[in-house]
């Protein structure tokens, strides 16, 4: 057994290195300690084990030991391996082919020093066997821990989500309202006060007004474009008068700094399209923004152009340039110019978010903004954005007061807010000489009214004490009278997120407008309704 003695060290030496040693993988020890083993059991079996004993003690703890571990192909091969061994090894022995002298066999066959090695590596082997388990229930546990703390922080940022869309509606709502008053306030005194340096103040209010609207629907817009929860609301609207009004309001704030603000009309852009009149305004008065405020002295100018599409003759390529000679965009900076929090200075007028919002808007009309800039010498903007022509609009300025002139409505306002109440009031008389008006301050007022009186339409807002307006508009739809049911309901809500406005609908209202809204867009809406209602 002095042979076989000696081959055990190499063994040891292996599983020495392999104790020390963390270079090699868990397999790569595994497959490296069993070849090793399978070697030195066939030099003991070639030189002493010439026995089925013998062969089912020494080679059935690696076999064992592979189907354990699942490395079935590598059990195959090593079981492969030993049957060719052991069949050529019985084979010559037949012959009287004597390796081991087996004189000496049946003595040292049962030599206890032969039984405590094959003991001691197969005990070697279990160990390595039970590592390996433990090493796989202790990632296993790992695993259930992290997963348990993913469920937590999950449900964690799921409550994060619904608190920071509740705090959003709020805002918005709580803004919206009294910006709504105000503008409201400022359409009425626009039609009593003739003196022009009371209009101008006018239109001041007008563009503050705006400009905080811009600054509330940055920060909602930012946070639903990142969401995915963004779509956009297409309407009919005069082109050219709604960029000119615009670009008038930004006048008076472009002037006082002794700047020189420019526009030029083509003469091609078409009188009406479809597209999102209040965003394109939005991106273009953010642009604006930032032009005159980085102007310090030269010129402000916006360039209104176009073409048809060569694929589409009913579809405009509206073509916007706003160039100034302001301080113009460092590298660095214009490399991250369209990224969230991007801005060139730390003035306190700027949120950072004008240009991501314009740049997440216009991808979403399928649109391009770029830009070249040089600093010290000025930025110019290019803005495409694809919008419908309209041909032959009844939804024009003209067609609505037409409308209205000869038509006496019987409308019901809801709104809680005696403010939004009286100023709405207000607007409507002086757009709608023959209607009548009747208000009230709830949706349980306002549906006991209708259950009493006849009314052509109802301007509802949403959120009120004791029935809010989605409630009311569901009440509405189950009345019994046919004709009461189907009245039409327009939401008048300072509540802009895409949940919200689809409540609305599903309550069975006919449209929405968001506070603050021109009155125009609200007569619109009017119109198109009581025709269709009255049909």
């Amino acid at each position: 057994m002095t042979y076989v003695a000696w081959g055990t060290l190499p063994i040891i030496f292996l599983f020495i290195y392999f104790a020390i040693s963390k270079k090699l993988s868990f397999p790569v020890k595994v497959v490296t300690a069993i070849s090793f083993i399978t070697v030195y059991y066939t030099y003991a079996f070639i030189l002493y084990g010439k026995s089925c004993n013998f062969l089912a003690l020494t080679y059935l703890t690696p076999i064992v030991l592979l189907i354990m571990l699942q490395y079935n192909k590598l059990m195959l091969l090593f079981t492969t391996i030993i049957l060719v061994v052991v069949g050529i090894t019985i084979y010559f022995d037949f012959f009287d082919f004597d390796y081991g002298n087996k004189m000496y066999y049946e003595n040292d066959i049962f030599n206890s020093l032969f039984y405590f090695i094959v003991l001691m590596i197969t005990l070697y082997l279990i160990v390595l066997l039970t590592a390996r388990t433990k090493l796989v229930n202790d990632v296993i546990k790992d695993l259930k821990t992290k997963n348990l703390e993913l469920e937590e922080s999950r449900i964690e940022l799921k409550k994060l989500q619904i608190n920071k869309e509740s705090f959003f509606a709020i805002m918005s709502h709580e803004i919206r309202t009294p910006l709504n008053a105000i503008k409201g306030i400022s359409d009425i005194l626009k039609t009593k006060i003739e003196n022009k340096e009371d209009q101008s103040l006018l239109e001041l209010m007008d563009y503050s007004t705006n400009h905080l609207l811009a600054l509330v629907n940055n920060i909602l817009d930012f946070t639903k474009l990142n969401d995915g929860a963004f779509s956009l609301q297409y309407s009919e609207f005069n082109l050219s008068s709604s960029l000119n009004s615009l670009f008038k309001m930004n006048e008076r704030l472009a002037l006082e700094k002794g700047l020189k603000f420019k526009i030029k009309t083509s003469k091609n852009i078409p009188d009406t399209v479809y597209g999102d009149k209040n965003r394109i305004n939005q991106i273009v008065l953010n642009i604006l923004n930032n032009a005159i405020e980085y102007t310090d002295s030269g010129t402000v100018k916006m360039v209104i152009g176009g073409n048809i599409s060569a694929t589409n003759q009913k579809e405009f390529q509206l073509h916007i340039t706003i160039s100034d000679t302001g301080k113009g965009i460092k590298k660095e900076l214009g490399e991250k110019l369209f990224q969230k929090y991007a801005t060139s200075n730390t003035s306190k007028n700027s949120v950072g978010l004008g240009l991501t919002i314009s740049k997440g808007l216009i991808d979403l009309m399928i649109g391009s903004i770029s830009y070249e800039s040089e600093v010290n010498q000025g930025t110019t903007f290019y803005i495409t954005i694809p919008l419908p022509i309209i041909e032959n609009s009844t939804n024009n300025s003209y067609y609505i007061e037409s409308f209205f002139e000869n038509t006496a409505l019987k409308i019901l306002l809801v709104d809680d807010n005696k403010i939004n109440l009286l100023v709405l009031e207000k607007q409507l008389k002086n757009k709608l000489k023959n209607s009548q008006i009747t208000t009230a301050n709830n949706g349980y007022e306002a549906l006991n009214k209708i259950k009493n009186n006849h009314y052509d339409i109802v301007l509802m807002d949403v959120i009120m004490p004791i029935m809010n307006g989605i409630t009311a508009s569901i009440h509405v739809r189950n009345l019994l009278d046919e004709n009461k049911k189907d009245i039409p309901i327009i939401a008048l809500t300072a509540n802009v997120g895409e949940k919200e406005l689809s409540e609305c609908l599903n309550a069975g209202m006919n449209d929405f407008v968001t506070k603050p809204f021109e009155i125009n867009s609200l007569l619109k809406i009017i119109r198109k309704e009581t025709q269709s209602y009255k049909k």
